[in-house]
């Protein structure tokens, strides 16, 4: 009975919001049926500032920011405004502050405008392509705005400074990187620790204290978000609305404000109203984008209980038709891939260049992690990008977003940009894939929804697919202009599959121009054409210290099959004859995160003298404490980077036949070659017996290697872009 009575009561109480149900209910019903294409939101980049400065009652704290203020305008080189919107404090108390500041735009306002209508106002008068909206009681530091700018790109809605409190005891509750927490129940957004983060990132929504938005922009959504008078709530809205509409918004750790946190609003406002308007704007937020995830009823009636004042706030047809346009374009931009819970992890950004040069605009695309660089594929391309970025523009779409973390902005440093994914379906445990399986794994639907976004996003002259993996991820058909680039780290024809072989033939051809990384694998693609670019490393021979006795060293991330089978091949059939007759060698393995794992389930790598490093780690130390480093590998292809890593470093390297792909034709003599692994054993022991022998191998290749340095591949894969970039499109 009392459950029948509270819905009649909601059914009462919810008759003057029909209106709003059939704008929830046909937003949802049209997002779903006709979700559209994605969109990505373009401008131009412009020039110049206006600063917008809302001000009640605060004169003493406002003295301050705008002091703080003129040093920071001075410092950008461009065009400049500053409007101080004063409302519901008289003019007399700014008496001194106008006489200071003559030429600011000074409006007084007699009534209260709330913080949307404040900004209003002052985006009314504004004369430049950006506003920064700047609180009265935040202080910039001298370079906050200048550190800005460069992030004005074309797709950019608004870049927000990081906030810190004045009050060093305070908690950082507010930073200025906003996201949000997936709660059913209610909109629950936040601001994350930025910590010592120095990379850029997406950011949920603009602070409305301190971010530098697009004028027109902004006006078209404030005067959109009126319903969340006075305050709260606002400044989420425009963000949501901004990323459904295909702009981004950065958070940019460089730029730094000093909030001094007196709270306005409870100098004019008693607790209970705050909490009520608060409350209300969460749950309008709710409306507007669906935020909960929950089906319209239980929004409905979730509306039905709270105070008749905000329910009378909520309700009006122009209310329905404001929370219409905002839903269906958030449910088409959730339909069409944008996930808000990965804005801030999956979007990194370094500033545009100022320059005038154009260079070329490459966007690299890879199925696995590449920073910090754990295999041999994820060296190769960070090395080639650190020693090209300078010369070319490189964004990246990056597969495996979960792996990517604070340890890779030094790589990301190197790139104007990057998108990272994850979904293809991976699952622990299952059985290695087949060449044709990982095809179709790896180019999965949302991989294809991101590189169109990424192509009309960062409009590349280049897409540079890397790994045969997914060589399938672009169409057959050609739009654009951009260039295709497939980048083969191993070429797996001729492995007695013709089905297989013919699939890859004919998605090697959709391709304007091929890397192959060694001589072999180069011949396997004849008559396809094909550029070889080998692998290369670090060239150490500077630091060159004599070899010390007793230590092996593998570096083989287990991630790689070959890596694993192949050590696992040695410890069984190449070192229990090297302990035998040197009992105190050790053999070090760099078998990376994975590796740990199949430790604990195979015994074999827990072996006396055998020692197991299971994370990613600079090899350098461990290539200056080794006798030698070994190479156990099996019917590989492309090249091992291992290799030549070991021998430019001054380290003897001994290994297989089939390990040696890629270099045994160098005349290396630092490369010692066995038929199989076995073998390997009477190729080590002399070596560990005569230091000196080996001592004089570990120099002996100074002239030849200068041409496997990964400065050396960098100028041939420069003059690759430049041939591309060059030549018309086919």
């Amino acid at each position: 009975m009392r459950r029948l009575l509270n819905l009649l009561t909601a059914a009462v109480r919810l008759l003057p919001h029909l209106p709003l149900a059939a704008a929830l209910f046909g937003a949802d019903l049209l997002a779903r049926r006709r979700p559209g294409p994605p969109l990505v939101a373009r401008g131009e980049r412009g020039r110049g500032i206006s600063v917008i400065v809302p001000e009640r009652g605060t004169p003493d704290l406002l003295v301050d920011t705008l002091a703080a203020l003129d040093a920071a305008l001075a410092r950008i080189g461009e065009p400049s405004q500053v409007v101080v919107v004063v409302n519901g404090a008289p003019r007399a108390d700014y008496a001194a502050l106008i006489e200071r500041w003559p030429r600011h735009d000074w409006q007084f306002h007699a009534g209260a405008l709330g913080y949307n209508g404040a900004i209003e106002a002052g985006l009314a008068a504004a004369r430049h392509d950006w506003s920064y909206l700047l609180n009265s009681d935040m202080r910039l530091d001298a370079d906050a705005l200048a550190q800005l700018l460069p992030y004005r790109g074309a797709h950019v809605f608004a870049v927000t400074s990081q906030i810190f409190f004045t009050d060093p005891a305070r908690r950082r509750e507010e930073t200025g990187w906003s996201d949000f927490h997936e709660n059913p129940a209610f909109a629950e957004v936040y601001e994350r620790d930025p910590g010592s983060l120095g990379v850029a990132r997406g950011n949920l929504y603009p602070g409305g204290g301190s971010s530098l938005c697009r004028t027109a922009v902004l006006r078209r959504y404030v005067a959109q978000s009126r319903d969340y008078n006075p305050f709260y709530w606002e400044d989420a809205d425009w963000g949501v609305r901004a990323w459904s509409e295909g702009w981004e918004l950065v958070f940019c750790p460089a730029s730094h404000a000093h909030h001094q946190h007196r709270g306005t609003v409870r100098r004019y406002y008693d607790e209970t109203e705050v909490a009520r308007v608060i409350a209300r704007n969460e749950l309008l937020f709710d409306l507007r984008h669906r935020w909960t995830r929950r089906h319209p009823l239980r929004t409905l009636m979730r509306l039905a209980t709270i105070d008749a004042r905000s329910r009378r706030e909520l309700r009006g047809v122009g209310l329905a038709a404001r929370v219409f346009r905002s839903r269906i374009a958030t449910e088409r931009a959730r339909r069409n891939g944008l996930r808000f819970e990965r804005l801030t992890r999956d979007r990194w950004y370094l500033p545009q260049r100022n320059d005038e040069i154009r260079r070329p605009r490459v966007l690299l695309v890879a199925p696995f992690a590449l920073f910090p660089p754990a295999h041999g594929g994820a060296r190769r391309v960070a090395e080639l990008v650190a020693r090209l970025s300078g010369d070319v523009d490189f964004f990246l779409l990056g597969d495996e977003a979960s792996l990517y973390a604070d340890a890779s902005e030094p790589w990301m440093r190197h790139l104007r940009g990057a998108l990272l994914v994850e979904g293809r379906g991976d699952r622990a445990g299952e059985a290695p894939l087949d060449l044709p399986q990982r095809l179709t794994r790896h180019a999965w639907p949302g991989l294809r929804a991101a590189l169109d976004a990424c192509v009309a996003r960062f409009a590349p002259d280049i897409v540079q697919v890397e790994f045969m993996e997914l060589a399938e991820l672009v169409p057959e058909h050609r739009e654009g202009t951009a260039r295709r680039l497939l980048c083969l780290h191993d070429v797996y024809l001729d492995a007695g599959d013709p089905a297989s072989d013919a699939r890859q033939r004919s998605a090697i051809a959709r391709y304007d121009a091929v890397v192959a990384c060694s001589a072999e694998d180069a011949a396997l693609l004849v008559p396809q054409p094909a550029t070889l670019i080998g692998n290369g490393a670090a060239d150490r021979r500077a630091g060159y210290r004599a070899s010390p006795g007793g230590l092996l060293l593998f570096m083989g991330p287990f991630r790689y099959a070959q890596n694993l089978h192949g050590i696992l091949a040695f410890i069984d059939e190449a070192w229990p004859a090297l302990r035998a007759e040197f009992p105190e060698l050790r053999l070090r393995i760099l078998g990376g995160v994975e590796s740990a794992a199949i430790a604990e389930r195979d015994a074999r790598l827990r072996e006396p003298g055998i020692e197991l490093v299971s994370a990613f780690v600079d090899p350098a130390p461990h290539l200056a404490e080794c006798s030698l480093s070994i190479n156990p590998q099996r019917d590989i292809r492309g090249s091992s980077i291992k290799l030549i890593e070991s021998l430019l470093a001054g380290r003897v390297c001994a290994t297989t036949a089939d390990g040696a792909r890629g270099f045994a034709d160098a005349g290396l003599g630092g490369l010692l070659p066995s038929p199989d692994i076995a073998g390997m054993a009477a190729t080590i022991a002399p070596l560990l017996r005569d230091p000196a022998h080996r001592h004089r191998l570990e120099r002996g290749d100074d002239a030849k290697l200068d041409a496997f340095t990964w400065d050396a591949m960098a100028a041939r894969q420069r003059e690759l872009y430049r041939s591309l970039c060059a030549e018309p499109q086919s």
